[in-house]
């Protein structure tokens, strides 16, 4: 109360939801079962399973536009703008999906926060920041919540010939398990996967290195991890086109389920085919045994 305005630069518009809560429902049943995620491409699922997956396309279709539905209703966004084009599940299979803070179309309402379309990019002037457009937007103070490229440090201490290996040529880091590069010998890599819960998707990664540090598993050959890295940004590909950042939402709970059978402990963490169907998987579920 009693600030002054705020001008939010937008460059690529993307989904916002209030809470996890869609119509009435809560948000895992979507996304976080195992028969919610059975809707979505995986890699190495096979010829048979990708049939299927082309069958159900209607259906995660069905799932995205009952979710836009509601966030159309409940936020302000074609208001000021700031409806996608592009449908939900491709900002979930990205992790590019965020939770709105308390109160902030509320401020936008009493025009303390005020939104500016900048797609084309931006540039620092003397009173504030030039738009690509030729619009100045004058400001006091500029932040820059434009995130930051992880694998341009990577580059910057890897001696050659590894620094050019780091991204492959879709612009991803192939890591195998999320953790080892095919190509870059004795290096692991822990938190450059994305998914709904970073902290569980990297504590998981951790334990299963530690596992592969401890002798309980070996490394398939180099052109084994190739072809799965390589599945796996085709089965991203086909489902969002901001592919090039690693996630692995739509996919968490086969990708738990391939490092648990790595470690050689327990695939199916429920305690019933009820709970293992419908039930989201979280941390606890993959508590020490």
């Amino acid at each position: 109360e009693g600030g002054e305005a705020c001008t939010m630069l937008v460059r690529t518009l993307h989904w916002v939801v209030p809470s996890y809560s869609i119509w009435g429902l809560p948000f895992f049943l979507f996304y976080s079962t195992r028969l919610s995620q059975f809707l979505y491409e995986r890699p190495g699922q096979g010829i048979l399973r990708s049939m299927l997956c082309r069958l159900m396309a209607p259906l995660r279709a069905g799932v995205s536009k009952f979710i836009e539905s509601y966030l159309a209703w409940k936020l302000p966004l074609d208001k000021y703008g700031l409806r996608p084009n592009h449908p939900f599940v491709e900002d979930y299979a990205s992790c590019q999906m965020a939770i709105l803070p308390d109160g902030f179309f509320d401020m936008a309402d009493r025009d303390m926060i005020r939104f500016k379309r900048a797609p084309g990019g931006w540039c620092f002037s003397r009173d504030g920041v030039l738009l690509d457009d030729g619009t100045e937007v004058k400001a006091d103070l500029v932040f820059l919540a434009t995130g930051f490229e992880g694998k341009d440090k990577l580059r910057a201490v890897l001696p050659q010939p590894f620094r050019g290996l780091v991204v492959d040529k879709s612009g991803m880091m192939p890591l195998y398990r999320g953790t080892i590069h095919p190509l870059i010998p004795n290096m692991a890599f822990v938190g450059y996967v994305e998914s709904v819960s970073n902290l569980h998707t990297s504590e998981l990664r951790c334990r299963w290195l530690a596992g592969l540090l401890d002798g309980r598993f070996a490394l398939p050959s180099v052109e084994d991890m190739v072809r799965h890295v390589d599945g796996e940004a085709e089965a991203m590909r086909r489902t969002t086109r901001f592919y090039r950042r690693h996630c692995i939402s739509t996919y968490s709970i086969h990708d738990s389920d391939a490092m648990c059978a790595d470690l050689g402990t327990r695939v199916l963490r429920k305690g019933n085919w009820l709970a293992e169907l419908f039930a989201p998987y979280n941390n606890q579920d993959y508590k020490e045994e």
